[in-house]
């Protein structure tokens, strides 16, 4: 959790009592210790305040269970991220992840597990992201990843990442994790959050068409 609002109260809280402190000394030529009492009070006050402004903001942008953002966050800041974007003559990639047959791991191992998986997934995610990339939880199994980047050519390298954070994990938990990928790029293929979503959806789907076709000639091949 950020200190943002705890830092922001005590700068005014410090300022204010400063000046209130230094008023006195000018006024009645000495510091009265009251003065320093009611300081402290209200420095104690301004950190509680701040505190909960933290916790508050925390809630509202986080997602409870994974600790990625959620996805009122990712709607409020996209259109920052748009701007900056354009201000730096950049693209942003969103990849859309839908985790493969998760259903199963809920019904084989207990809703619990399938949160703690979640939980897993999520921080193999992250740890394949920079400090300028944001992962979202968009809902249930599905996650969002949104990267700047320079260069369309840094897609293929970003996804394939992605799909190297759930090796990661599935070779660490010896359960096998997988996850159908789509992606869009703005503003090559959309602006809007909403319509950038829709074509990684359907890219995503197109791919796991694909995938799912090529493992029926597998089966097709072999049982010939």
């Amino acid at each position: 959790m950020k200190y943002k609002g705890r830092i922001i109260s005590l700068v005014i809280v410090v300022m204010s009592a400063v000046g209130l402190i230094v008023y006195n000394d000018i006024v009645n030529g000495y510091i009265d210790i009251m003065y320093l009492f009611v300081s402290a009070f209200f420095l104690f006050l301004g950190w509680k305040l701040g505190k909960q402004y933290d916790k508050v903001k925390y809630l509202s942008e986080k997602d409870l269970m994974t600790g990625s953002y959620n996805r009122r966050f990712m709607v409020d800041k996209f259109p920052k991220l748009k701007s900056r974007s354009d201000r730096r003559a950049q693209k942003l990639l969103i990849f859309l992840i839908d985790v493969d047959n998760f259903k199963l791991i809920n019904v084989h191992y207990g809703h619990t597990t399938g949160d703690r998986v979640l939980q897993m997934i999520a921080n193999a995610l992250e740890k394949e992201c920079g400090h300028l990339d944001y992962l979202i939880r968009w809902g249930g199994d599905e996650f969002v990843c949104v990267f700047p980047c320079t260069e369309v050519s840094e897609l293929n390298e970003r996804y394939l990442s992605l799909h190297n954070g759930f090796n990661k994990l599935s070779s660490r938990i010896s359960v096998n994790v997988s996850a159908s990928i789509g992606h869009a790029i703005y503003p090559d293929e959309g602006v809007e959050l909403n319509d950038l979503i829709k074509i990684a959806d359907k890219n995503m789907y197109r791919g796991k068409r694909c995938r799912n076709n090529q493992d029926n000639k597998k089966l097709v091949i072999n049982g010939h």
